[in-house]
């Protein structure tokens, strides 16, 4: 799969600002809208592992990929929870790194909303690995709820989403991102 590739950014000017445009972006987000096809389709005979490590990569990658990647990892907690298991912590840290990202000072409203639908959408993803078997045992995880829990801005979010979990299985075919 193409992950990022720094060859394929590079920098345009646009006035007095300097802008970085990803040639790479939409052949990665097709790649990750198949995987996300996949899930539904054919996971046994998907190796999960390697399905996984490119899960992880899209955690760390531009906003519209990482939204796909919190889906298909909270899909992946319940199609096949004990593999997910035995990577919680490659994928717990790219959630607590967005959740925990703060946006700049001088950026525009569509920033603080684009960060907002991030944090909402990795916070799903947590709490869906919140409902693996056994994960409550994990430190990492519980590491990472912990911290949400302390944070004003986060805490109110996260509790809502796992209210709304406990009255049924967090719907993960839904490709609602708000």
């Amino acid at each position: 799969m193409d992950t990022l590739q720094k060859e394929l950014i590079r920098e345009v000017e646009m006035g007095p600002f300097k802008h970085s445009v990803d040639d790479g972006l939409d052949l990665r987000k097709a790649a990750f809208e198949c995987m996300y096809t996949l899930l539904g389709t054919c996971l046994d005979r998907l190796d999960v592992f390697e399905f996984l490590r490119h899960v992880e990569d899209g955690l760390r990658d531009h906003y519209d990929i990482k939204m796909l990647t919190y889906l298909m990892c909270a899909r992946l907690a319940q199609l096949c929870p004990t593999v997910v298991l035995q990577r919680l912590e490659s994928l717990v840290e790219p959630l607590r790194a967005t959740c925990t990202m703060k946006v700049k000072a001088n950026s525009v409203k569509q920033e603080y909303e684009k960060q907002d639908e991030l944090k909402r959408s990795a916070l799903r993803a947590a709490a869906a690995l919140l409902q693996i078997p056994e994960a409550d045992k994990n430190p990492h995880l519980m590491d990472f709820v912990t911290q949400i829990k302390s944070l004003p801005d986060l805490q109110p979010i996260f509790e809502s989403i796992l209210k709304d979990s406990s009255g049924g299985a967090v719907d993960t075919n839904l490709m609602d991102q708000s």
